[in-house]
């Protein structure tokens, strides 16, 4: 009979974790956009029906994860959505420590600086820093860029063990589509720049009119792979500029985080 129970329970369960699992899916999406979407756009960015959507974000609304927008149709974060990372980034001690010495270097180079964390296929900033001149953009802590198109994913990538990093890279296959062997194969010249030279460089592949270097950085005791990165809109810097300026920079800038938070305990992150 206990057996039985037990069976019971986890058929149950089943239904619950997966529709757990689509409504993340579903939060997710707004990562990547500040701005209200319509039921059409998360069907495209899940890939769910319809209806499915409709039942989630109805879900969603009524839990106050989401918020109808003003014209009634779209859907944006809600309350408890911004809570959510908002508890995330007051609990850890990353963005607090990692701020000065990441604005100093966007400050000495008009540049923006960001340090992110791998989700799935992503990575999300979870510090942020501006100059000046780029202080309108909108650009900011809980941005998701995606792994294969951006220099900070590419880092990230590089550093993960064999196994790992080939996981990572069938996943992007995969999901790149017709377009999966050209974006691998320009993730692997990255992996030459960062196994020659310690940093990568990508230029208008996820925005156009932007570049950003990048390198891997561990954190935390035990250490904890993340990214940082330097970017900025517009021209791009020269070859010599990159490698024998900015590059060397962002180590320095990476080294100090490293040192920063090397006694800091990694179940805090």
């Amino acid at each position: 009979m206990a057996s039985l129970d037990s069976d019971r329970r986890d058929t149950d369960a089943a239904p619950a974790t997966h529709t757990l699992e689509r409504a993340l899916k579903v939060l997710k999406v707004f990562s990547g956009s500040p701005k209200p979407l319509t039921h059409a756009e998360l069907v495209r960015r899940t890939g769910y029906s319809k209806a499915s959507v409709s039942r989630l974000a109805a879900t969603l609304v009524s839990l106050g994860y989401l918020d109808r927008a003003q014209d009634g149709v779209r859907v944006q974060i809600g309350v408890r959505g911004l809570r959510l990372g908002q508890r995330y980034l007051s609990n850890s001690p990353v963005p607090g420590i990692a701020r000065p010495i990441m604005q100093a270097l966007a400050d000495r180079y008009d540049m923006l600086v960001g340090l992110a964390v791998p989700d799935q296929l992503d990575m999300i900033y979870i510090q942020y820093c501006k100059s000046r001149k780029h202080e309108t953009l909108r650009l900011g802590v809980g941005r998701a860029v995606p792994m294969a198109l951006s220099s900070i994913g590419r880092a990230y990538v590089w550093s993960q063990p064999a196994e790992l990093r080939q996981r990572l890279l069938f996943g992007i296959w995969k999901k790149s589509g017709e377009h999966g062997p050209q974006i691998v194969a320009r993730i692997e010249r990255a992996f030459d720049d960062l196994d020659a030279h310690g940093y990568c460089f990508a230029a208008g592949e996820y925005q156009r009119d932007t570049f950003a270097i990048s390198v891997p950085i561990a954190l935390g005791d035990p250490p904890v792979t993340m990214a940082l990165n330097c970017s900025g809109v517009g021209a791009f810097p020269d070859r010599q500029t990159l490698h024998d300026d900015l590059a060397p920079a962002l180590k320095t800038a990476a080294r100090q985080l490293e040192a920063a938070l090397r006694t800091t305990d990694s179940a805090l992150f």
